[in-house]
C-alpha cells in the first residue's frame, strides 16, 4: 500500500501501467498518452462517457477564515513544500525564503550539502538575511549585533562573548528545519514537529518525474506577486482544460485540442496530459509510435502535475513553468512563478528569447487571463449568486483535489464549519 502523509486520502492508482510503457517513457505517462490517442482517434473525449455526477464545492471554502486557518495548519506547515529549484543555490551560497509565512534560510556548504534553518538569530531574534537571490558567502552575520553563523548553522562568533553565560555546545546554533533535494527541487517542511519521508509522500510520482529531467534545467527567472484571490482558485485553473477554448482563445488555444485530457492520481498528487493539436495527425496515422523523449512528448501533449498541496508544473515544449501558490489570508495569495530552461540554452545569446517567452506566458497568459479570472471569481463569491461552485465532468481533477483538501482539513474545523463545507 502506498504511504501518504497523515490526514491525506490514500488514492494510489490501481491500474497496472507497465504494459503501456515504451522505452524511455515512464509507465503512467505512457498510459495517459494512450488515453489521449484513443480520444483523438475516436473523436470522443473521456468526459463524454462519464456518468459521474457533477461536484459542488461550497463557496465558503474560498473565503472562510476558519477554513484558511485549517489549511495552514493541515497543509502549509506539516507537508513537504517546494521552496526552490536546485540551480538557485550553488555550493557556498545562502538565501532567504519567506513564501511559506515562516522566515527560512537555505544554505549549501562548499561540499554541496543542503540545509535549511529558521532565518532568526539566536541572540535577539533578528532576521539574518533579507529576501533576494542567493548570495555567495562563508558565513551569515546578524546585522543587529554581529553574531556569526557558518553555512552549516553553527555559531562561530559572538561579539563580546564574555558577557554571556556558558552554554552547551550547539545550544546557540541556528534552528534547523527539515529539508531534502529530489528531482532537482528543494523541499522543506516548515513545521519543526513534522517528519519528512519524501519518497513515501511522492509515491508513484517518483517513477514519473526522472523522465522530465528537472534536475538538468537551469533557473532563468522568478516573479513573485500577491493577488486578492483564494489560493485554491489558482490550483483549480490548472486542473482542467475546459476553459482553454474560451479564456485562452487568442493566446494558447490555437495550440491545443478542445478539452482532450487524461489524468491520474498518485496519492494526493495529480498527473495529467493535455492534448496539443499536433497530436491529431500523430494519433490518426497508422503505426505511429509513442515518443520516448520529453521533447517528443511535448510536441503532442503538455504534461502537468499538481504536487499537493500548492505546486503546479507545466512542461511547455521548450521550458518548465514551476508555479507555487500560498495563502496569505482567506482571500489573498502569494504567487511564485519560476521559469526553468535547458542548461545548454542558458547562455547570454539565448537571454532575449527567454525574456520574451517569460513575458508572454507570465503577463499574457497567467496574469491577464488565469489570475484575472481568479480575482474576478473571488469578487463574486460573497454576493449570494451561488452557494456552490459547480464542477462538471470535464473538470473531474478539481473534485480530486478538493476531496484531498477537505479530508486533510476536517480535523481542524468545527462541526458547524464541516457541515457548511460539505
Amino acid at each position: 500500500m502506498q504511504k501518504t502523509a497523515p490526514g491525506l486520502l490514500s488514492l494510489a492508482a490501481s491500474i497496472d501501467f507497465s504494459a503501456y510503457a515504451p522505452l524511455g517513457l515512464p509507465p503512467a505517462t505512457a498510459a495517459l498518452l494512450e488515453r489521449v490517442r484513443s480520444q483523438l482517434t475516436s473523436g470522443q473525449p473521456e468526459w463524454k462517457a462519464s456518468t459521474d455526477a457533477e461536484t459542488r464545492i461550497p463557496v465558503e471554502r474560498y473565503f472562510s477564515p476558519e477554513v484558511w486557518q485549517a489549511e495552514v495548519q493541515a497543509l502549509f506547515k506539516p507537508l513537504p513544500l517546494i521552496a526552490a529549484h536546485s540551480s538557485e543555490l550553488a555550493p557556498g551560497q545562502a538565501m532567504a525564503h519567506d513564501a511559506f509565512g515562516v522566515p527560512l534560510l537555505l544554505s549549501r556548504d562548499a561540499d554541496g550539502t543542503l540545509r535549511c534553518f529558521l532565518n532568526v538569530c539566536r541572540h535577539r531574534g533578528m532576521r539574518m538575511l533579507e529576501r533576494g537571490c542567493a548570495q555567495t558567502r562563508n558565513s551569515v552575520v546578524c546585522p543587529y549585533r554581529g553574531w556569526t553563523y557558518r553555512l552549516n548553522g553553527s555559531l562561530s562568533h559572538m561579539l563580546h562573548a564574555e558577557t554571556f553565560d556558558a552554554c552547551a555546545q550547539g545550544a546557540r546554533d541556528l534552528v534547523a528545519v527539515l529539508c531534502a533535494e529530489r528531482h532537482g527541487l528543494i523541499w522543506v517542511v516548515p513545521d519543526a514537529k513534522s517528519t519528512l519521508d519524501l519518497d513515501a509522500y511522492l509515491g508513484g510520482l517518483n517513477a514519473e518525474l526522472p523522465f522530465y529531467g528537472i534536475e538538468k534545467l537551469q533557473h532563468f527567472r522568478t516573479i513573485e506577486a500577491e493577488y486578492p484571490a483564494n489560493w485554491k482558485l489558482i490550483i483549480d485553473a490548472f486542473l482542467e482544460s475546459y476553459h482553454i477554448r474560451v479564456l485562452h482563445q487568442k493566446t494558447i488555444y490555437p495550440f491545443f485540442a478542445d478539452s482532450v485530457t487524461s489524468a491520474e492520481r498518485f496519492g494526493p498528487h495529480i498527473h495529467s496530459l493535455v492534448a496539443r493539436r499536433a497530436a491529431l495527425e500523430w494519433a490518426n496515422r497508422p503505426g505511429s509510435a509513442a515518443p520516448d523523449t520529453v521533447e517528443g512528448l511535448s510536441q503532442l501533449a503538455t504534461t502537468s502535475q499538481v504536487v499537493f498541496p500548492n505546486t503546479v508544473t507545466i512542461f511547455h515544449p521548450d521550458y518548465l513553468s514551476l508555479i507555487s501558490v500560498v495563502p496569505t489570508g482567506p482571500e489573498t495569495l502569494r504567487w511564485t512563478h519560476r521559469m526553468l530552461i535547458p542548461a545548454d540554452k542558458s547562455t547570454p545569446d539565448w537571454a532575449p528569447h527567454w525574456e520574451k517567452t517569460f513575458q508572454l506566458i507570465e503577463q499574457g497568459v497567467f496574469q491577464k487571463e488565469d489570475i484575472h479570472c481568479a480575482i474576478g471569481i473571488q469578487h463574486g463569491l460573497k454576493t449570494g449568486a451561488n452557494t456552490h461552485i459547480t464542477v462538471g465532468r470535464a473538470e473531474v481533477a478539481l473534485s480530486w483535489f478538493h476531496e484531498q483538501v477537505r479530508h486533510a482539513t476536517a480535523p481542524h474545523l468545527s462541526t458547524e464549519s464541516q457541515l457548511k463545507s460539505s
